[in-house]
């Protein structure tokens, strides 16, 4: 009974601590409460699974709710986005057949690239298509324009998707889950990328450093499944897990 008694003490404390604190590690917690790190971890998970914790690679988070859509006109900083779409255009091979998701990242890169004749790029983007046709054979998907994430989608778009195959995709979240999950705030979004997966050879993802631990509506995948990790982040816990999962990761620099 006494175990009992210490073992739901030490959990409140764990809570108590991420409240004040707003996230913990399992190896800090293992040394304070005196226990074995593999007795945190089960702490965590129980505490997860009331919905009291989030956790995450080697610790833990305060809850958080789903972040919400932000629409394109407002999402701005693209001096700080600028690296990303050249970092993203030095993947491109000639030859490539790509995929552009259309975001106010990856955006940039149709004013970041040189003239490719060989390289195809198809998007859902409506920004700077009459750049990117000057330099590259351009396919558009049409769609529906969604008015506020200003980008094609639905039936037709997914339709001319589901008849080619790419050998780079090039997609955009700005919330990868405590869990690892790449999430999306747009069902549009959700359903467009998770077939842009399907039919991609190479699958690469800009993620802002910002954009760790942050959950949106509808899970698109698990970030294993992605081969190439576009991001801005110094956070040596979230590097040695993309390292761990055999995920390349390309560092971006402040610009």
């Amino acid at each position: 009974m006494n175990k009992m008694l210490f073992t739901e003490e030490r959990r409140k404390r764990i809570v108590d601590l991420i409240q004040q604190e707003g996230r913990v590690q399992v190896k800090e917690l293992a040394v304070l409460f005196s226990v074995t790190e593999d007795a945190i971890r089960k702490d965590l998970r129980l505490l997860d699974e009331q919905g009291l914790v989030q956790k995450t690679y080697g610790g833990a988070l305060l809850p958080s709710k789903a972040s919400a859509f932000i629409a394109y006109k407002d999402r701005g900083g693209a001096e700080a986005k600028k690296p990303f779409a050249k970092a993203a255009t030095a993947l491109i091979e000639p030859g490539d057949t790509i995929f552009i998701e259309s975001s106010s990242y990856t955006n940039l890169m149709f004013y970041e690239m040189e003239p490719m004749p060989g390289v195809t790029v198809v998007t859902n983007s409506i920004h700077g298509l009459s750049e990117l046709a000057a330099k590259v054979k351009l396919i558009h998907v049409g769609g529906t324009i969604h008015p506020e994430d200003e980008s094609g989608y639905g039936f037709f778009a997914l339709q001319t998707i589901q008849q080619m195959n790419f050998d780079k995709c090039f997609l955009r979240t700005s919330g990868i889950s405590p869990d690892w999950k790449v999430s999306a705030a747009l069902q549009d979004s959700l359903e467009l990328k998770q077939t842009v997966l399907r039919h991609s050879k190479q699958k690469i993802l800009l993620i802002g450093k910002n954009h760790w631990n942050r959950v949106h509506r509808y899970n698109v995948c698990e970030l294993g499944e992605i081969d190439v990790v576009l991001t801005d982040t110094d956070d040596q816990m979230v590097l040695s897990k993309l390292d761990g999962q055999g995920i390349e990761v390309v560092t971006v620099s402040a610009p």
